[in-house]
């Protein structure tokens, strides 16, 4: 799991500094040349940068919980094995 992680984090942070660059970039441009388009195209830019990051977070935190169910559903599944190993062995007992 922590190599997918790592290609999340890569990508996520490429996508992020490319969002905040083009963004600055183009509300600078639009400011010194008096264009008020490029000025809020850019603020799109870098607002949608931190949305990018807000997401990422979200998505950690709910992969997170999936592998917490994961691993009660594993354990839990392990119980119920171990509870039929004994109740066909209790039954072979009886049998004899």
């Amino acid at each position: 799991m922590s190599g997918s992680t790592t290609v999340s984090r890569t990508l996520t942070t490429v996508a992020v500094a490319f969002l905040t660059f083009d963004g600055a970039a183009l509300a600078a441009v639009g400011f010194m040349t008096g264009r008020v388009v490029l000025v809020f195209v850019g603020a799109v830019f870098f607002l949608s940068a931190g949305l990018v990051l807000l997401y990422w977070r979200w998505q950690r935190r709910r992969l997170e919980e999936i592998a917490a169910e994961r691993s009660g559903l594993s354990a839990e599944a392990r119980g119920i094995q171990r509870l039929m190993k004994e109740s066909v062995s209790g039954e072979r007992k009886r049998e004899r």
